[in-house]
């Protein structure tokens, strides 16, 4: 398979699982599948063991640029920066996957591409990756494919594909899109038994969808083609890809192009997969106790059912409840009955209207080398842990108005003050005074943890110089 390219989207801020998805830090970039790895980080792993990582192309908001591209290259250190793109602004699914296919367009004119969404739990890789490899023989000659799962009940949030006839072993046509139908829809549906969710796995001839779009999204793909005969360097200009963005409507590829093709053929598999959009399909997901309760963090359950609770550093009672989400943060507490989860993104909306923090970030701020957290504060001084991932690196970076003491806690690390650089350990103590120039690299294999105490007449976030990032940050 020369010619197999990827394309992950990972744009989103997934407000239905607030407060441990904020805007800085949206669900895609979380430990929700039950591995020590993001929602990102698996879909890259996965996609990588039939797609080399080189070729594999991400489409992000600019807001989140340096966060995913430090989550890619702690899974591929030579994952290349160029192969991230960032979205001026979000104009839904039509316009990120046509910059990603022109963008791999320059690579391979070739191309077939397995397209997937970043946020979403899939069990059964094994047969992920065989439903990639028929759909790359369906659609290499040129067509579109979309992999299809069972609809198991009749949720109504998510989208339906009907299969149509069968042109091969396994490979039918698709029929028909029913998007988020109303719960008497989608029972009908399901107890008819052939129709499939989409779960927004994808498995596509570039030159197909290329065409698709000028035939049936001219809209979406005219802005684009007025600015290629600028030549494929410009493809990468953030003056250029903004100017085109203001002129494309908002649109999903799926009510755009894929619902008005007759390209497209539809593959069935079982893939184990949930979108995890909500915390009901979370806890649905989750591993429970004997009475139906999935627990996480310090928590103790009496005399409680069917409840999901997930805990911080608190410790979390319950006694005598049912049917309850209960997610406790440094900075936010939710408490929310089971069957009035859709309602928390109307409760975002609120709390942003009132200019809530809580809305944007939260106590742990991720990074994309890792993550900071701030254990106490007051007049002068500041306190925090900072976690540095394997293999990632802060900024070459001094501070104007405060001075910084550094104890190692977990880990190695390689520190650069001014011209002093040197790998210290466990217990190492280190001061750095204002005005001079340093940096904590993890050259090791597991995380670093170093507490960090501020001293100074201003200790805000924006007293940084960076002379040096990888992550592009000014």
């Amino acid at each position: 398979m020369d010619h197999f390219f990827g394309m992950i989207l990972a744009g989103g801020s997934g407000t239905r699982l607030w407060p441990i998805s904020r805007e800085n830090t949206p669900k895609q970039t979380l430990s929700l599948s039950g591995s020590n790895r993001s929602l990102l980080q698996d879909a890259f792993a996965r996609l990588s063991k039939v797609v080399p990582a080189a070729r594999i192309v991400t489409v992000t908001g600019q807001a989140h640029q340096a966060l995913i591209l430090g989550q890619l290259q702690s899974m591929e250190r030579d994952y290349p920066a160029e192969n991230l793109l960032a979205e001026p602004e979000g104009r839904d699914s039509a316009a990120a996957v046509l910059w990603g296919a022109l963008r791999i367009e320059t690579l391979d004119p070739e191309a077939v591409v397995a397209l997937v969404w970043c946020d979403q739990l899939i069990r059964r890789e094994d047969v992920f990756l065989a439903a990639l490899r028929k759909g790359y023989e369906a659609v290499k000659d040129g067509g579109l494919a979309v992999i299809g799962v069972p609809a198991r009940r009749p949720a109504t949030n998510l989208g339906y594909i009907r299969t149509g006839k069968e042109t091969s072993q396994g490979v039918f046509i698709a029929d028909r899109f029913v998007e988020k139908p109303d719960r008497a829809t989608a029972e009908k549906m399901v107890a008819e038994n052939c129709y499939l969710w989409n779960p927004g796995v994808f498995v596509l001839k570039l030159r197909t969808l290329l065409e698709e779009y000028r035939r049936l999204a001219p809209e979406v793909s005219g802005p684009f083609d007025q600015r290629k005969t600028d030549g494929h360097a410009r493809w990468l200009d953030p003056a250029v890809i903004a100017e085109i963005y203001r002129g494309i409507p908002r649109q999903s590829i799926d009510t755009l192009v894929l619902e008005k093709t007759d390209k497209l053929l539809l593959i069935p598999a079982d893939l184990g997969w949930s979108d995890l959009g909500s915390w009901d399909e979370l806890h649905l997901q989750s591993e429970k106790d004997a009475n139906g309760n999935a627990l996480s963090g310090n928590v103790v359950a009496i005399d409680s059912e069917n409840i999901h609770v997930r805990g911080g550093r608190r410790l979390i009672a319950t006694v005598g409840l049912k049917d309850l989400i209960v997610v406790d943060t440094d900075d936010a507490l939710l408490i929310c009955n089971l069957n009035n989860v859709q309602d928390i993104k109307q409760l975002v909306t609120q709390l942003r209207e009132k200019g809530a923090s809580q809305v944007e970030s939260f106590g742990e701020n991720v990074r994309p080398w890792g993550s900071y957290q701030v254990l106490a504060e007051g007049p002068g001084y500041k306190v925090k842990v900072l976690t540095v991932n394997p293999g990632q690196k802060l900024s070459l970076q001094m501070h104007r108005h405060r001075a910084e003491h550094w104890v190692v806690v977990e880990g190695t690390v390689l520190l650069t003050r001014d011209e002093e650089v040197g790998e210290f350990a466990t217990n190492a103590y280190f001061h750095i005074p204002a005005g001079v120039k340093h940096r904590i690299e993890n050259p090791g294999g597991e995380v670093a943890r170093i507490i960090e105490v501020q001293q100074g007449s201003y200790l805000g976030e924006d007293d940084i110089v960076r002379f040096e990032d990888i992550y592009g940050r000014g």
